[in-house]
């Protein structure tokens, strides 16, 4: 059922960005857009904001994540404006990189030589898709921008696979959506934009098209299908989206899917299809069976640590608050 909903998932966030270029395309500024996107759907779990009382370091916890995810998408956004459509979509679909090295670095998940392969794959298609006249022109404030993006989605499948307190999917919802909200709001009533609210049915279908099937259902399913299918096979699956993104830019947009773009795809497509090795502990003869190389290769940042300094192996190791 996990598989399922993380594929599901990945069919409504992957009309997300043409959605969201199709709009850009009718003077909506980035900010109504992002906006509109997770107002919707905050406005469906808003009752389930009450229960902040209970849980209120979960919830702060949950609101600065989705903070963060907001300036990611601004980010994503404001990039058509400098990038080819399918440049910032392949962009955008390099999440699984980064989820690998935050999960190593944050979360302790173990970095084994499948994940460096994987990760040497979309390092290699992030290289394709680069095309020469438009790398030039390129400036570093454009790239940290362009990859604000899969770095926030990369933290949050992270936190929601791995949460310090468990919530239900719609409590947990809401808080991530009212960190949108608290960002997207003054910035939208900031920016006085020249459109605001649409002028006719198709800007009006195109915004519930935006906040129902690329928003609201999808991320319901995100955050049910990440806590039963785990991180890893999330990610393995999120990959599709890359797959469905085009697949919609070529219809949708009527755009050109070059070759080398294509390659792109495959090469993040590929990268999520490698099955991930089991962790160190779990398995009986790693020990035996591994050399030390890939017993370092496999150490998570606390453990290289305990090996680096012995003497902080043996102290106690002091449990996490799950408050």
């Amino acid at each position: 059922m996990g598989n399922m909903m993380m594929l599901g998932a990945a069919i409504g966030f992957g009309s997300g960005p043409v959605l969201s270029q199709l709009l850009l395309l009718q003077e909506f500024s980035p900010e109504i857009i992002a906006l509109y996107r997770f107002a919707i759907p905050a406005l469906l779990v808003l009752p389930w904001l009450a229960s902040f009382r209970s849980y209120p370091a979960e919830y702060l916890r949950c609101m600065a994540l989705g903070i963060f995810s907001a300036l990611g998408m601004l980010a994503f956004l404001y990039s058509f404006s400098w990038l080819p459509a399918t440049t910032v979509i392949l962009t955008y679909y390099t999440y699984p990189l980064f989820a690998m090295l935050i999960g190593w670095v944050f979360f302790d998940h173990v970095l084994t030589r499948n994940r460096l392969i994987a990760g040497a794959l979309i390092v290699l298609a992030v290289a394709i898709m680069q095309k020469p006249e438009v790398a030039g022109r390129l400036s570093w404030q454009a790239l940290l921008l362009c990859f604000m993006a899969p770095v926030s989605y990369a933290l949050l499948i992270n936190y929601v696979a791995r949460p310090v307190q468990v919530l239900k999917v719609s409590e947990r919802m809401s808080a991530i959506l009212a960190g949108h909200l608290i960002i997207l709001v003054p910035l939208s009533f900031w920016q006085l934009p020249v459109i605001f609210i649409p002028q006719s049915s198709e800007q009006l279908w195109l915004i519930l098209a935006l906040g129902i099937l690329s928003a609201a259902l999808p991320q319901y399913l995100f955050a049910r299908g990440t806590a039963l299918a785990g991180m890893e096979r999330s990610v393995m699956i999120s990959t599709c989206e890359v797959v469905f993104a085009l697949i919609f830019a070529a219809v949708l947009l009527q755009q050109d899917v070059s070759r080398l773009e294509v390659i792109a795809s495959v090469l993040i497509l590929v990268s999520g299809l490698i099955r991930p090795e089991p962790d160190q502990q779990n398995s009986g003869n790693s020990d035996s069976q591994s050399s030390p190389a890939d017993s370092l290769i496999q150490l998570s940042p606390s453990d290289l640590k305990n090996q680096l300094d012995p003497a902080d192996s043996r102290t106690p190791v002091v449990a996490r608050d799950r408050g």
